[in-house]
């Protein structure tokens, strides 16, 4: 073990610069896992594992669904829809039938993100619709609906 002699100064280049990198790396963790995130869900209100099955009417019922080519068709219609306008007949629908619920569908071997972009449009049809002061429940139905 090496001595110090009285008085001597420790030079910077005595410091270990390992010894700061591994402080710095457990100040790093510890500030990581003490933070809290917010916890931000998705505003939507979605069947529960029991609920109980009602009838709907067909008009007001509107469903989005992707294909397997991450084609979006509304209603069972046999064209396709761009995804561009598919914000703008979701407002048009909302705007003319209060009661509408919105049921979106995906195939399960749709391209990955396609449910996303059009969750998203309708979640911007939502706001524009808000943004007017309409107000509107976001509903999202998931097969709970026998349509009359």
């Amino acid at each position: 073990m090496a001595k110090f002699k009285r008085g001597s100064k420790i030079s910077a280049d005595m410091v270990g610069e390992s010894s700061m990198s591994d402080v710095a790396f457990l100040l790093l963790i510890f500030f990581i896992v003490s933070t809290t995130f917010p916890e931000i869900g998705l505003p939507m209100i979605l069947p529960t594992k029991g609920g109980d099955v009602k009838q709907v009417k067909r008009e007001n019922v509107m469903q989005i669904v992707t294909a397997r080519s991450g084609a979006y068709f509304i209603d069972i219609d046999t064209e396709s829809t761009p995804l561009s306008e598919l914000k703008g007949i979701v407002r048009q629908r909302l705007t003319d039938n209060e009661n509408l619920i919105l049921s979106l569908e995906t195939h399960p071997d749709a391209p990955y993100g396609s449910m996303v972009d059009a969750l998203d449009e309708v979640t911007l049809a939502y706001d524009e619709l808000e943004a007017a002061h309409i107000r509107r429940e976001h509903r999202i139905s998931l097969k709970m609906l026998e349509i009359e």
